[in-house]
């Protein structure tokens, strides 16, 4: 990872404490909701395709993750008496998202692809994990097609890597730079869809993407290539909560309500295929089971 100047964090931090500030004010803790039967919750969204999404600031956000965020005001309704009001808030740069979310007050709540680690668990809460991710090594279509992860360096000798700063994926082709290709170069970007958006347009470019843009960029027929070979599914993904936050045990009470998991219940099921597809909740499905 680059490191970050100096300036660079002071304006983070700056930034971070306005966003701590702006949800302080509007945000409501677990206790005060029980107590008055009533909430506000920030949710922050990364615009990531099928999770978090939305064509303009102005629009309510769509996807799997906002779904589940709907249905869980819709559960403290009907089994707790509790009305809660969304405020959602958008973010392109993961950075500033996670930083925000991560200093902002109690009742705030993180949205997107966002990977439980135990790293992350140091300066976040997280409800349970809401999907098992694919991530998905991905090229410009005119590219060779890598044989095997040993041939990187021979397969995509001459090409750079695209990925984005402090996440799971740039940490991942930083391993691949070691592991097989020390000469690599990375351009390190600010959103995975910058990442994808240089694959399709650059002969010699690749990067290492959660399935969900893939799945984008199929559906937009952009000119990119998956490779097979670098399929890697040991990840999950969580909703993210700063540590001051007591909405925790809420929304693990919302995942295992009436005895079941969330990701069991045909809410869950039909948000997948409603902002997936069907095609693609069976490929990656597929994929998963022969990891």
């Amino acid at each position: 990872m680059v490191p970050t100047s100096t300036p660079a964090k002071c304006l983070l931090l700056v930034f971070a404490f306005f966003s701590f500030m702006a949800n302080a004010q509007n945000a409501t803790s677990w206790a005060d909701a029980k107590k008055n039967k009533e909430a506000t919750i920030v949710v922050n969204y990364i615009q990531t395709p099928m999770f978090s999404y939305s064509s303009s600031q102005k629009d309510k956000p769509k996807g799997i993750c906002v779904d589940l965020m709907e249905n869980f005001a819709k559960y403290l309704e009907m089994q707790k008496g509790i009305k809660v009001k969304i405020e959602y808030r958008p973010y392109e740069d993961f950075a500033k998202f996670y930083a925000a979310t991560k200093a902002s007050g109690n009742g705030t709540f993180g949205i997107g692809n966002i990977t439980i680690t135990e790293a992350r668990k140091k300066e976040v809460r997280f409800s349970p994990p809401f999907i098992s991710n694919t991530t998905v090594l991905l090229t410009h279509n005119s590219a060779p097609t890598l044989r095997k992860m040993e041939l990187l360096g021979k397969d995509f000798a001459g090409m750079t890597a695209y990925t984005v700063k402090g996440t799971t994926n740039a940490q991942r082709i930083e391993m691949l730079k070691k592991q097989y290709m020390p000469e690599m170069p990375i351009k390190y970007l600010n959103s995975s869809i910058e990442a994808m958006q240089m694959v399709a347009q650059d002969p010699k470019g690749f990067t290492n993407l959660d399935f969900v843009y893939y799945n984008d960029a199929i559906r937009d027929k952009l000119p990119v290539k998956r490779h097979p070979v670098g399929d890697f599914t040991a990840e999950e993904f969580g909703i993210i909560m700063p540590l001051v936050s007591d909405w925790q045990p809420a929304i693990q009470d919302f995942f295992a309500a009436e005895g079941r998991n969330y990701r069991n219940s045909a809410e869950y099921r039909a948000s997948l295929n409603t902002h997936l597809g069907e095609s693609a909740v069976r490929l990656l499905e597929s994929i998963q089971q022969r990891r």
